[in-house]
């Protein structure tokens, strides 16, 4: 009796919402299958938001994908974000498996997971058990206490689908080229690494470099050229808000150790991003008379990003090349400050010469009436303090690690070192951290051009010179180490007597890193029909409930709950005698029960054979709610609207007059559903079968008013014969049409 009593309970909580869920479900389908859609415009496997909100999103993305292939065989596993994204996990990782790079809002690693997003892409994805290896040794090597450990209330949740996905069967096997640094760009987020997944060891260095379009090639270009534009209504569609103004930034971290780190999760600051800001006057700084990128806000926890410079931002990574152990990364910020400051180069460029060296040069360029007269470049570390030093009338700073010393100085190209200042910047409260220890160095800017050279080093490099000189094409640095003598030959102009970026000698060694080896910046195409792609996919989901709804009404039959339940399914449809139908129900129930055996009938079918298709009813209502929501929200507001509001009701109904075959050079597939009276494909066709039943029922009524009063006895036997042969057609065309009508519900 209580198993009894519990199905009944079930039942009647499935009867109930059935309806909702179907309305949930195709609307939740619609945005995701939309997300889906331009996802395919990331070429890079990446997530713009960074690592620690990339995992925020897959955690439910990978769950979707999970469902609608097991629930509705809508398939996504070969989709071309999911092939490349394990590189997102596994290149972003510092050298000990604990930490991440941590552009954008972030905590030292991943917000959820990522154990299992990876053993998802190793089961459905990859094969080849990489991602099982890659877990393990995230797991193995999980910080438990302090800095970088998971918070209480994300430990847990992606542990049952670390068991759902997880396939023992994937033998865990790193990747081919572990062990080894490697060189990796991410070309939609903007982001370079070098040295990710390494064991924890001396040389094992780590290097990032970011300057890419606000929110990631794809979606910034989808803003500025107007693509989807029949879904997208500019930045309104998107939320860059957990960006930072973090054009041209960079990470160090030699020998595994952080010693240039991001600030995590803090205000929307350029000082707070190993970035550079100049002197201005503008009223719109922040910091007076410090001017950063126009993308930091100085009142509000969110990036600005929606109108004005702002949403304009971009950065662009020129170059990313690797000769002989030796990095070399350009990147070009202008177009993230604002252009009153009338700056025509903001160049970063990178050399990595030894894993435990790593020359940083700032190329400024200023136009004749620039107002800036003064850049100020911050570098942080998230834990350990810096403390200043001066060798030789060079400033510098430093931190300790234990018994090592990590190092910095600086200077510009007429050999001139201002002093820094370091310190600590405190967050204000509501901020996940405290703050973040700081260098600041602050410099002179002459016209045209000026260049400031950083050198950052471990204790395995001693340096004992350092030293520029340049002229209007190219700035030359002198080095020279306990072990080695670098010279380096750094072109920064525009236009160079040389295809070069950049000529290192070591020694009696010569690598050169070409401009033929740039970066070349592609531009996806708007994917075609994608209106078309995301309503083939949305039509999986109405044959499944309608199975749904014949599995419950042949469960239901003869209980107490089924009156209640039964009126609930009808008041979606428009049958005004509720009564009759669910008469009807119990008549067909109670004819089963007097039943002598025999074939079982499914009473679930026949059920919904008789009512009037709910879904389709339901669809017809939605449609009409839907273009009253969306009128009444551009009445409102015609020129912001409601983006939270179109995201459920603008979906498209382009499946009318559909049939499966080729549209517009793209093949597509249809799924049969059952003809419906609530169905927008069937109306005209209703219509028509009415009018012809009225007029052969009046045909039918004139031609026995005729045989009966006009045609008296003793007319020929074949006349006799015409007229019941033109009766009993008209007889065969009345059922026909009733039947037609009964089976449309016209």
């Amino acid at each position: 009796m209580f198993s009894q009593e519990i199905i009944l309970k079930q039942n009647k909580s499935y009867q109930s919402y059935l309806q909702e869920a179907y309305l949930w479900t195709k609307q939740v389908l619609s945005i995701m299958e939309k997300s889906m859609v331009l996802l395919q415009d990331v070429t890079d496997g990446s997530l713009y938001e960074g690592v620690a909100y990339g995992t925020y999103t897959t955690r439910s993305l990978f769950q979707y994908m999970f469902l609608v292939q097991r629930h509705f065989a809508i398939g996504h596993f070969d989709h071309s974000w999911l092939l490349k994204h394990f590189a997102f996990l596994y290149r972003t990782i510092l050298p000990g498996f604990q930490r991440t790079v941590a552009i954008a809002d972030s905590n030292y690693n991943w917000f959820y997971g990522p154990e299992s997003q990876l053993v998802f892409l190793d089961r459905y994805v990859l094969r080849n058990g990489s991602g099982n290896w890659l877990a393990d040794l995230i797991h193995q090597n999980r910080v438990m206490e302090g800095p970088g450990q998971a918070g209480k209330g994300q430990r847990w949740c992606t542990l049952h689908t670390e068991f759902i996905w997880y396939d023992p069967g994937l033998v865990p096997k790193p990747p081919s080229d572990f062990g080894t640094p490697k060189l990796h760009y991410f070309e939609d987020w903007g982001v370079v690494t070098y040295g990710s997944a390494l064991p924890v060891k001396t040389n094992s260095s780590f290097l990032s470099f970011k300057s890419g379009k606000l929110g990631g090639r794809a979606i910034f270009d989808i803003v500025h050229k107007n693509k989807y534009k029949e879904w997208i209504k500019g930045w309104r569609n998107f939320n860059a808000g957990h960006e930072h103004p973090d054009q041209n930034s960079f990470t160090f971290a030699p020998n595994g150790v952080p010693f240039i780190t991001e600030a995590l999760y803090g205000p929307k600051y350029t000082l707070l991003n190993n970035a550079v800001l100049f002197s201005s006057a503008f009223s719109g700084s922040c910091f007076k008379p410090w001017a950063g990128q126009v993308t930091e806000a100085c009142d509000s926890k969110w990036l600005k990003y929606k109108v004005g410079p702002a949403a304009d931002t971009q950065g662009r990574v020129e170059a990313a090349i690797e000769r002989k152990g030796m990095v070399f990364i350009r990147g070009e910020g202008r177009s993230a400050y604002n252009p009153e400051l009338k700056i025509r180069n903001v160049q970063r460029n990178l050399l990595l010469l030894h894993p435990q060296l790593l020359l940083v040069v700032d190329h400024i360029h200023l136009d004749p009436d620039s107002p800036v007269r003064a850049m100020s470049a911050f570098f942080h570390n998230t834990e350990l303090p810096f403390q200043g030093t001066k060798v030789d009338g060079v400033h510098g700073a430093f931190i300790s690690h234990g018994e090592d010393k990590y190092k910095m100085f600086w200077m510009d190209d007429t050999n001139y070192s201002n002093k820094g200042v370091v310190g600590y910047w405190n967050y204000p409260r509501g901020y996940p951290y405290n703050g973040s220890n700081y260098v600041n160095v602050t410099m002179p800017l002459r016209y045209p051009h000026t260049r400031m050279a950083y050198i950052f080093f471990g204790p395995g490099v001693d340096v004992q010179s350092f030293s520029l000189r340049g002229d209007s094409e190219r700035v030359d640095i002198y080095l020279a180490t306990k072990d080695h003598i670098y010279t380096i030959y750094l072109l920064t102009a525009e236009v160079t007597s040389k295809p070069l970026f950049a000529m290192v000698l070591l020694d009696n060694k010569k690598i050169v890193f070409e401009k033929e080896a740039a970066e070349v910046n592609s531009f996806p195409e708007e994917v075609e029909e994608y209106v078309s792609v995301m309503e083939d996919n949305l039509q999986h989901v109405k044959p499944v409930f309608q199975q749904m709804e014949r599995h419950i009404l042949g469960r239901v039959l003869n209980t107490v709950s089924f009156r209640k339940t039964a009126e609930r399914l009808l008041q979606f449809t428009d049958k005004k005698k509720t009564e009759e139908a669910i008469e009807k129900m119990f008549a067909m129930s109670r004819k089963q029960s007097k039943g002598n055996g025999g074939k079982r009938v499914n009473l679930g079918d026949k059920l919904s054979e008789t009512l009037a298709d709910i879904f389709a009813q339901i669809e017809v209502n939605e449609k009409k709610e839907r273009q009253r929501t969306s009128k009444r929200t551009y009445d409102d507001s015609p020129e912001e609207g409601d983006a939270d509001t179109r995201a459920f009701v603008d979906y498209a109904d382009s499946r009318k007059n559909r049939k499966g075959g080729f549209f517009k050079g793209r093949k597509f597939k249809e799924v049969h559903m059952v003809a419906t009276a609530g169905s927008d494909s069937f109306p005209s066709t209703a219509s028509y079968i009415r009018l012809f039943l009225l007029l052969n029922m009046a045909i039918f009524f004139l031609l026995l008013a005729v045989l009966l009063t006009r045609f008296k006895r003793g007319r020929s036997l074949h006349t006799q014969r015409c007229f019941y042969s033109i009766l009993l057609i008209d007889c065969f065309i009345l059922l026909y049409l009733y039947s037609s009508c009964s089976h449309m519900q016209c």
